[in-house]
């Protein structure tokens, strides 16, 4: 098949990338080397020493080569209307891909690189697979901007370009769009978001994976009896170790928080969104508004409790990439009112009500006996370890609670074409999207539900894997017009092909 001309050249990425993939290639031996000197000891005429040393300097000179062959047959090329990636060991192999393709951009700059001058970009083809994107590793800033001018806007990557080549098209790209600056994150925030988030769970896990790693090569047992023994002499001691536990928790949430969302802040045009963070690992990423399907908030117990929200994006390049998926958070932690004034501005085509309906009092009903099952877990606990009393009390008060909570959270509006859904219980989500955007809305109900009326409402929008929302109980007749608001549209759709 021809591919079109282009009087462009075909690039590779900075050479600097061949060291940079050697040196994480023998980081990847280290551990496994030390561990393997520990494990023979010092019997330096083993067998196994000699074996170790011949396959390790055969496994660095095979990814030396292959790195190097890499590096050689990686070129990548801008067309007027696709990407052209060339690629491949042993066997190289060539991608054309659209332009129109491309659903998302993001630029990834780690600490090493920055102290080159080099950045990566990460381009989302809304697909699935191994190959659902273009990484770009180790560009110069230069290279980076040049390739984002391509992806300015929206609606550039969706004409039909007709341009001689592509130094055409880079100068009737504007160098600079007119960006608005909506949000940025402030100290303060991340501060408050770090003691809200139960950070210790997290910090007590981290000094687990810290203690086990050091145990592997040295006895420190004796040190944590002693350090837990200081502690337990009295109650005072104990209460200011675990009041020093949850300062040393907070600190670490807030320096983890810090290094990853400092100078976070959003800025749009009027075709796209972009989001930048990062104090050492600085990233940038950049989504089409018309490639939103819907909107989440999601909240937590103790952040609900301050009117903290976390905001994130669905759209069709949503997948299983991690660069991506944090590309999708909008907000990690903002003022719920503050969240809502500003998505109406950054997306006004979304529009979010702030009353919603709740859901009946039959509805928590349901829910109650629908979690009776308990009911029978804590009597056969309180039969079989009656000393353990304590426990299914607990299960039972907390799963009642969890219930409760759930049907007074839960809500549901309908408004023109927007729809949205809140459920959850000690956490919710609130789901809002707009009645085009819905791939597959779905009426179900069961023989409780049956009896009182109710029914559940459970609704797909499309991305590389589909997002389901659902909310349980809410009443017969309004998931009935629910279903039948949808189904208009999808009859109009029927028809607007058939023209």
């Amino acid at each position: 098949m021809d591919r079109e001309t282009t009087y462009d050249k075909a690039r590779r990425i900075h050479p600097l990338w061949i060291v940079y993939s050697i040196a994480k290639s023998i980081k990847e031996l280290v551990l496994f080397v030390i561990t393997f000197i520990i494990y023979i000891g010092s019997d330096s005429d083993s067998i196994f020493l000699k074996f170790a040393v011949l396959a390790g300097v055969l496994y660095l000179i095979y990814k030396v080569v292959s790195i190097f062959l890499e590096w050689i047959h990686f070129e990548y090329l801008f067309t007027e209307k696709e990407i052209c990636i060339h690629e491949g060991r042993f066997i190289r192999e060539s991608r054309y891909i659209p332009l129109v393709r491309i659903q998302g951009i993001s630029r990834n700059t780690p600490f090493f690189h920055r102290l080159f001058g080099l950045t990566s970009l990460l381009l989302d083809t809304g697909a699935t697979g191994n190959k659902s994107s273009v990484k770009l590793e180790m560009l110069t800033y230069k290279e980076a901007e040049r390739i984002q001018k391509y992806f300015r806007h929206a609606d550039f990557l969706h004409k039909d370009l007709s341009r001689p080549n592509v130094q055409t098209i880079e100068a009737n790209i504007p160098e600079h769009s007119s960006r608005k600056k909506h949000y940025e994150m402030t100290s303060k925030e991340i501060f408050v978001a770090s003691v809200t988030s139960l950070n210790l769970l997290i910090f007590i896990s981290v000094l687990y994976t810290i203690y086990s790693n050091i145990n592997d090569f040295f006895s420190v047992d004796r040190y944590i009896d002693a350090v837990l023994s200081f502690f337990q002499k009295s109650w005072w001691l104990t209460a200011f170790g675990i009041f020093a536990l949850l300062m040393l928790s907070i600190a670490y949430g807030w320096g983890r928080n810090y290094i990853r969302y400092r100078n976070f802040e959003v800025t749009s045009d009027n075709e796209r969104i972009f989001i930048k963070k990062g104090l050492f690992h600085q990233t940038e990423f950049s989504i089409p508004k018309e490639k939103v399907e819907a909107i989440m908030l999601n909240t937590k117990f103790l952040k609900k409790m301050m009117g903290i929200v976390e905001v994130r994006i669905v759209n069709t390049g949503d997948g299983d990439d991690k660069e991506m998926k944090t590309a999708n958070i909008l907000f990690p932690f903002i003022d719920k009112n503050r969240a809502l004034q500003l998505i109406c501005e950054i997306l006004p085509t979304f529009k979010v009500e702030t009353e919603m309906v709740n859901l009946p009092r039959s509805a928590i009903f349901v829910k109650l006996v629908r979690s009776s099952y308990i009911w029978i877990v804590a009597v056969a606990m309180f039969y079989f370890w009656p000393k353990l009393w304590y426990i299914p009390i607990a299960l039972l008060v907390l799963m009642n609670t969890s219930q409760l909570l759930s049907g007074i959270s839960s809500g549901y509006r309908l408004s023109g074409p927007f729809i949205q859904i809140q459920s959850g219980s000690f956490s919710t989500k609130l789901f809002i999207t707009t009645r085009m955007k819905i791939e597959e809305l779905k009426v179900t109900e069961s023989v409780l539900q049956r009896k009182f009326g109710l029914a559940s409402l459970e609704i797909s929008t499309r991305s590389k894997s589909i997002q389901v929302s659902k909310i349980s109980d809410i009443p017969k007749e309004m998931a009935i017009c629910y279903y039948q608001w949808f189904a208009k549209n999808e009859k109009n759709m029927k028809i607007i092909k058939g023209f």
